[in-house]
Order: structure tokens, then sequence, then C-alpha cells
């Protein structure tokens, strides 16, 4: 004689008992896995940033006139890959929140490295050199001003001045807007990065 005992459970039992674990363990992970993240993030974005952002030099740094800009933008760089945001929060299964830069830059903005102060012949005063960068695109900028590439003992960068006349605007290499400005160009398809780094660390951690 044999006795057969048959265990029927549905698909949607089993597919809410491996979330159920799942859970479980990234809940004890979390912090684990919210700092490897940011990590490894912070790491594809300073080297982004670094890579994609090539130094400004010949006419565009004269027309800037800001002689240490590129200085100012490697300082910059360090700032944003630092304030990475990572939240992993085990919600229903997994929520992940990932910041990189703010919507409105003002975290980058407040830097003082974001403002140049000058002193020339004509007086002194203050460059949001940055904000110029990141939201004036290729509007005018100075009014009444244009640069003119004459070597002067009265140039900040030693390629030019600004002389009466016409308007100036950013160099078109250089020129930006919110959604478009170098930051966002050079960390464009960052995505595909992340979402890698986000699911080895996962796999790391279900193993």
């Amino acid at each position: 004689m044999s006795i057969q005992v048959s265990l029927l459970v549905d698909d949607k039992q089993i597919y809410n008992g491996i979330l159920s674990e799942i859970k479980k363990i990234i809940s004890k992970n979390v912090s684990k896995i919210e700092t490897a993240i940011n990590n490894k993030i912070k790491q594809i974005t300073k080297q982004r940033l670094g890579t994609n952002i090539p130094p400004i030099s010949g006419r565009a740094l004269y027309e800037m006139g800001v002689p240490d800009i590129n200085e100012r933008i490697a300082s910059i760089i360090d700032t944003i890959s630092n304030n990475i945001y990572v939240k992993v929060t085990p919600a229903n299964l997994l929520q992940i929140e990932i910041g990189i830069l703010q919507i409105d830059y003002r975290d980058i903005l407040a830097l003082p490295e974001a403002i140049f102060q000058f002193t020339s012949f004509r007086g002194s005063g203050m460059l949001p050199w940055l904000e110029w960068l990141l939201f004036n695109g290729a509007g005018q900028v100075i009014g009444n001003f244009t640069f003119s590439p004459i070597p002067s003992n009265y140039s900040r960068t030693g390629g030019g001045i600004m002389v009466p006349g016409g308007s100036w605007s950013i160099p078109s290499e250089l020129a930006g807007t919110s959604t478009d400005n170098m930051f966002t160009r050079a960390l464009t398809n960052i995505e595909k990065d992340i979402f890698n780094i986000v699911m080895q660390e996962l796999q790391r951690n279900l193993k």
C-alpha cells in the first residue's frame, strides 16, 4: 500500500514568501547597502565629471575673466561627489533614492568658489560665473561691453579685456541652462552605471 500526499501552493504564495525573505535580508543590511552604493556612485560621479569636463583654456578662459576657474571647477566637482545622497528603504520590497545634483543647484552656487571677487581700474565687484554657466545659455550677460582679445596689463587672465560697445555672452562651448550644462552633459547616461552598481550590491547581499 502506498500513500501519496500532495502539497498545493499557488504562485502568489510562493512569490510573497520569496519577497518576504528578501525584505528581511535587505532590512538587516540597509546601512551596509547604502554605504556601499554611496561610495561607488561617488567614485563614478567624480570620474565622469573629471573626465568629461575639459579644462577651460584659450579665448574661453580669457573671456570668463576668472584666472583660477579650473581649480574652482575641480573643487566644485569634489563637493558634488562628496554630497551624493543615497537612501535605501525596504518599503514593500525596496525603494532606493539617489541624488547627485540638486535641481536648483543651490548647494554648489552657495560655494565661495562660485563667485569671483575682482578689483580693476574701474573698481571692484563680484562675478557669479558659475550661475552664468548654469543658467544664462547664449543670452546676454553684460551689456554695453564686449570682449577684445588684446593683451593688457589690466587683464586678469592675460589674454584680453572688456571694452565699451556691443554686449557679451558666455562662450558657446561653455554656455548652459539648468537642464543642459557642463555638469549634466558630463553625467549623460550615468543612470546605466548607477543601475549596475545597485544591482551588483543587492546581488552581493542576497547571496
